[in-house]
């Protein structure tokens, strides 16, 4: 039973579509602000679908839409708007939202929508266990680096993964905890990055209701999240100092104590760590705690770089092709020997990320036939950094969309974070990325 989210300030509605659903067979659960919607989306994962009204009374619909996409989760975000909001919606679709319906919802379409987005949540999420299941690899490099996480992943002992954005970090973390004493326990992804410094506490140790401005619920946290399963804190080398302090305790002496609580939560959590910084250079320049280096890299382990295991891309290029040609649907086959030779001749620098989102592109480029050269992107056909044609104009473009795709895929598809990387308001991006037809939504979804 397919279960859908609602999330609108007016009960009616709510109790209406309620109805409607449950009667075509729908489980439902009902939120009536953006906190509540975003709480709803954590304690009733999975959530197959969220329909979500645009305008709520604490924050824009567009907040439960973020959640969504900043959790990495496959739930397809339905947006609702009024005539007046419209172009608002529009602006949503573009930055991840699977559709928007305008009111008044008329029923036929907001069940064929919601058929239609149910199937996709299905078969993403189908997609993503399947090629999580094993870690695929024809790289002695990698394989090595499988034989040491094998010996490390039945241990407690901690676990820092170094490597370039995108070269499978979250995904050598998924595998240590799949072969771990913690596999049927949650495997909770926090990506410290993107944490903006005055919530970092909160997402990682929760907080009480009431602890500060905004705290209308209680939250649990990450580490409480994760009890009794691995906790992967990936970019740990952009955790604030002052938090850093608080998670080294956590880890020395297994309590929790959230934001606002005087009461210590006992914890027993497996941390893996990611980065892809020099964390022993920060630790000597004071941004990174010597002590909390030595507590999380008990057994370091590195994963290399695409561009150094040519033996993998034509074998994630065929994964990852079949899994895309999944979700739309289409029939699998083999993809033809150019489209692979101009896969294999590029450098990949945002590594296996890159890779999938460039196949990706391709698939939905090439419709139901299968993709040639022609609908890879520029830059994996003509070369990293040539640009397409000798025009200046063109020729600066396609620089500042190498920089912005460089930011998001820093940023995790997060517009805000990117636009702080590039110096731009957030406003501006988003002009850039309609002008260059640049969608940050893959940027946001987990994958390599």
């Amino acid at each position: 039973m397919a279960k859908v989210l609602i999330v609108d300030d007016e009960a009616a509605i709510r109790e209406t579509l309620r109805g409607v659903l449950e009667r075509q067979g729908y489980a439902v659960v009902e939120a009536a602000s953006a906190r509540a919607g975003i709480a709803a989306l954590d304690a009733e994962a999975p959530v197959d679908v969220a329909l979500v009204d645009l305008r709520l009374p604490d924050l824009d619909g567009t907040a439960v839409l973020d959640a969504s996409l900043e959790r990495g989760l496959t739930t397809p975000v339905i947006m609702i708007s009024g005539h007046g909001s419209i172009p608002a919606a529009v602006d949503a679709v573009r930055r991840g939202a699977y559709d928007f319906l305008e009111k008044p919802l008329d029923r036929e379409r907001l069940l064929i929508v919601l058929r239609n987005a149910t199937r996709q949540s299905a078969l993403e999420r189908r997609a993503s266990e399947e090629s999580e299941s094993g870690f695929l690899t024809a790289s002695p490099l990698m394989k090595a680096v499988l034989s040491e996480a094998q010996r490390a992943a039945p241990s407690y002992a901690p676990i820092l993964i170094t490597g370039e954005t995108g070269s499978g970090k979250e995904v050598l973390a998924r595998w240590i905890h799949r072969q771990s004493p913690w596999s049927t326990g949650p495997f909770v992804a926090l990506n410290c990055a993107a944490l903006p410094e005055n919530l970092a506490e909160s997402e990682l140790f929760g907080h009480a209701r009431g602890a500060f401005t905004g705290a209308e619920t209680t939250r649990k946290g990450k580490f409480l999240t994760a009890d009794g399963g691995t906790l992967f804190l990936d970019e740990i080398g952009d955790l604030p100092l002052p938090v850093q302090a608080k998670l080294l305790r956590v880890l020395e002496e297994g309590v929790v104590e959230p934001v606002g609580s005087d009461r210590p939560v006992k914890v027993r959590v497996r941390v893996l760590a990611a980065t892809h910084r020099d964390l022993k250079a920060k630790a000597r320049e004071g941004s990174f705690r010597e002590d909390l280096l030595f507590r999380v890299s008990g057994f370091p382990l590195h994963v290399p770089p695409l561009r150094e295991r040519p033996e993998d891309i034509q074998l994630l290029t065929r994964r990852f092709l079949a899994e895309a040609r999944v979700r739309q649907a289409w029939p699998n086959g083999e993809p033809t020997p150019a489209f692979l030779r101009v896969v294999a001749r590029h450098a990949w620098p945002g590594n296996v990320r890159e890779l999938r989102w460039a196949v990706e592109r391709a698939v939905l480029l090439a419709g139901p036939a299968m993709p040639g050269p022609e609908h890879l992107p520029p830059e994996v056909r003509f070369g990293q950094g040539e640009a397409p044609s000798g025009s200046l104009v063109e020729a600066r473009q396609f620089a500042e969309a190498q920089a912005i795709r460089q930011a998001l895929e820093q940023a995790r598809g997060n517009v805000a974070a990117a636009a702080r990387l590039l110096t731009l308001s957030r406003s501006r991006l988003y002009e850039r990325l309609g002008e260059l037809a640049i969608d940050p939504a893959p940027y946001r979804r987990r994958k390599g």
